[in-house]
């Protein structure tokens, strides 16, 4: 066969393999593949019209990344999120943002700081927030921070970390009451540029949530 042929086919399935990524990634995220559900690769490579070399490397990159599991015998499978690994996950959010928040204080430009404070601005001007609304601007809130960092390595750690947008598959872990009041102090210091506060601000965001998960665990276990 020819080389050159075979040399093309190999660098399409490596180039396909991203995009199929992505898409798996996206439909866990939004829950359209649930916690627990086993992952069919010839369904799935029919409904996303690919073949089965580039999902098999896009489902070992999200094995790699803890989204999904492969077990013995069994097959793939979404991976069910312990409270335990949702609070370790926290852990690492808070080392990964901090640092950002630091780089954005240092090198964002006063217009890119203000793409912060446009993302709750709708819920500023009403009283009923809508959740699913409200858990998506958290998202790309703290994914903004990474962002403005301009950092390409700590943009690259968070990504490896998005296992923690699988936690957003069990809910809000507060209400929008408590968060929006954290997440205005947090933007107020990054606009002065104030690091202290900021770091301040955005570890005791982060804590609070984690808390709160801890809390969720040991009303579990004093159920069994």
């Amino acid at each position: 066969m020819n080389t050159k042929y075979i040399m093309q086919n190999v660098i399409q399935h490596n180039n396909l393999s991203q995009p199929v990524y992505d898409r798996l990634k996206k439909m866990i995220q939004k829950g359209e593949l649930a916690p627990g559900q086993k992952l069919v690769q010839e369904r799935l490579a029919t409904a996303l019209g690919v073949s089965r070399t580039p999902l098999l490397k896009a489902l070992q990159m999200l094995e790699h990344e803890m989204i999904v599991e492969s077990i013995p015998r069994r097959g793939m499978y979404v991976r069910e999120i312990s409270l335990q690994e949702m609070i370790d996950v926290y852990d690492c959010r808070e080392a990964i943002e901090s640092t950002a928040v630091k780089l954005v204080i240092e090198r964002a430009t006063d217009t890119e700081l203000s793409k912060l404070k446009e993302i709750f601005e709708p819920f500023a001007k009403t009283q009923h927030i809508h959740a699913g609304k409200y858990r998506k601007a958290d998202e790309k809130f703290h994914d903004m921070i990474v962002e403005l960092s301009k950092n390409p390595v700590l943009q690259k750690m968070s990504s490896v970390s998005d296992i923690y947008k699988l936690v957003y598959q069990y809910g809000l872990i507060r209400p929008p009451e408590e968060t929006m009041i954290e997440h205005a102090l947090i933007i107020k210091a990054i606009l002065n540029r104030d690091l202290e506060s900021a770091d301040r601000a955005l570890r005791n965001h982060i804590s609070l949530s984690r808390q709160k998960l801890a809390q969720r665990q040991q009303d579990k276990s004093s159920l069994v």
